[in-house]
């Protein structure tokens, strides 16, 4: 455990986050794929758990995390840093937004059935979307704050 302190409560708090994005990505995706049912109530069961489960995940893990290291006050690197990560995600989440609304054109506009664009489909790639822009955030902030040690 004494590599943690190699690390600033930021820092960890940000590694936390990035662990939990790739935990309910992984959870979501192996339920949503394995249930082969797109369907509204599966979803709706599926998302509510992945919800609940980060809820619980985020009270014991970043508690801990608060609870054993000091806080710092953020300084105008740690903002820097923000921004940058914050683009970074303004990208992913627009790129992928601007995905889904080609995806639909062209399905309109050729008549071709793309995977079957359901409603339940697109939140769910709405969704995944969201999950990726706050890894890429993660991951961002992460690589300035080690790219400056």
């Amino acid at each position: 455990m004494k590599f943690l302190n190699n690390y600033s409560n930021r820092e960890l708090n940000i590694w936390a986050e990035l662990i939990l994005n790739i935990l309910v990505s992984l959870f979501f995706v192996s339920k949503v794929f394995t249930s082969n049912q797109f369907d509204g109530e599966v979803l709706v069961q599926i998302i509510s758990t992945t919800i609940i489960l980060a809820i619980v995940y985020s009270i014991v893990v970043f508690g801990a995390i608060n609870a054993l290291t000091k806080r710092e006050e953020k300084d105008e690197r740690d903002y820097i840093y923000e921004l940058k990560s914050y683009r970074i995600s303004y990208y992913l989440s627009h790129g992928g937004i601007l995905g889904i609304i080609c995806l639909i054109v062209f399905n309109a506009l050729y008549q071709e059935n793309i995977g079957l664009l359901t409603p339940p489909k697109i939140a769910m790639i709405l969704l995944i979307i969201a999950l990726l822009s706050s890894t890429g955030k993660s991951l961002t902030q992460l690589f300035n704050y080690r790219k400056n040690i």
